[in-house]
Formats: C-alpha cells, sequence, structure tokens
C-alpha cells in the first residue's frame, strides 16, 4: 500500500520490535502501529515516540483496560510517562455470534435477568442447522471496553495506584466492561448469554 512501510521482526538477526521500531522512527512517520509492547525497551521507545507527536498504536496482554496502564508501569515505564501519553486504552474479546437461521428464543430465568441493567423479555440459545454445521454459531463479533484517561483519572496514574483503583474511578466515571457490551449484544440477539459469560467471567466485570 503507497505511504505504508512494513517491517517483520526477525530476532535471529537482531531485528527485534525495538530494533525495528528505532529504524521506523528514523524516518519521521505519522502514524506507527507496533504489533506487541513486550519488554521495558520497546515500551520505552514507544512512549517516547508518542510524547514526540507520533500517533502509536499496539497491544498488550492484560484483562482489561485498567490493567493495561499497571502493565506499562510494570515493565519499568514511570507513571508520569505513562499519564502523558496514553490516549485511549480499548479491551477486546470475541465471542461467536448466533446462527440466525437456527437461532431459539426463551424467556430468561430469574437469575440471568438480574445481570442485566435493563431485563430483556427474551434470549437466544444456540440450536443447530446445516449453515452452522449444527453448532449454533455461524462467525464472530466483538465486545469491548474502551477508556479514555481524562484529567481526573491521569492523576491515579501519577500516583501509581493499582489496577483496581483505576478501574473502580472508571466506572465511577461511565466505564462501560465487556461484560456489559457483551450483555447488550446478548439482549439483541447477535450472540448468547453463556457465550458472554464464558469470555468474561474470569475478568471480575
Amino acid at each position: 500500500m503507497k505511504g505504508i512501510g512494513q517491517v517483520h521482526v526477525n530476532p535471529k538477526i537482531g531485528l527485534t520490535f525495538a530494533s525495528g521500531l528505532r529504524s521506523i522512527l528514523r524516518q519521521d512517520p505519522d502514524v506507527i502501529m507496533v504489533g506487541e509492547i513486550r519488554d521495558r525497551e520497546t515500551a520505552e521507545i514507544a512512549i517516547q515516540a508518542s510524547l514526540t507527536g507520533h500517533l502509536v498504536l499496539s497491544t498488550l496482554h492484560t484483562n482489561d483496560t485498567s490493567s493495561a496502564v499497571t502493565r506499562l508501569v510494570d515493565m519499568g515505564i514511570e507513571p508520569f510517562l505513562a499519564a502523558s501519553s496514553i490516549s485511549g486504552i480499548l479491551a477486546q474479546r470475541l465471542v461467536r455470534v448466533l446462527c440466525p437461521s437456527c437461532r431459539k428464543g426463551y424467556a430468561p430465568s430469574d437469575s440471568e435477568t438480574r445481570l442485566f441493567r435493563t431485563p430483556p423479555k427474551l434470549l437466544y440459545a444456540a440450536g443447530g442447522c446445516e449453515k452452522c454445521f449444527q453448532t449454533g454459531y455461524y462467525g464472530r463479533s466483538g465486545i469491548f471496553e474502551f477508556l479514555v484517561p481524562g484529567p481526573d483519572l491521569r492523576p491515579l496514574i501519577l500516583r501509581n495506584q493499582d489496577a483496581d483503583t483505576i478501574r473502580r474511578h472508571a466506572l465511577s466515571k461511565g466505564l462501560k466492561t465487556m461484560m456489559e457490551d457483551g450483555l447488550e449484544k446478548a439482549a439483541l440477539g447477535v450472540t448468547s448469554l453463556e457465550e458472554v459469560l464464558r469470555v468474561t467471567r474470569d475478568d471480575g466485570n
């Protein structure tokens, strides 16, 4: 694609994420995409690049949005640098989409309705047909959680607060969790409640 340069890492010849990122920065790009921040050196270069006017996109392996902040600090990034450079954090999980040809509607139980802020009158479960190879699902969709560190959240990062404290504050400001996004999709019949709970039950949502 015109205007886009891509580099594959190859640790055997010394071409790591960090060394590749240094080389890319010498070309002064507008946007930099790093496949994954997995060590302190890569994190430091990515942070410095963002502080000098580049838009840096990357991934981290964490359970939710608030954990991404503490993950960077655990890697050795100073809290004030993390607070200054992070523009937004998106957490996502994939859920299977119910097959529209064979999904089955049912009235949710009391325990199921308690999970929803506005309990739906109807939920859907997987069926099974030739189109979905008897699995009840056809395709995948994402459920998301998006955190934008605002002026009230950055002081918590500066004080090196733990992920739970950051998360509680974000929730008090209206953060929609992945589970809540998943419940909305379950209420719309996009996926099943069982599938939403399967991918979010270990996140403390």
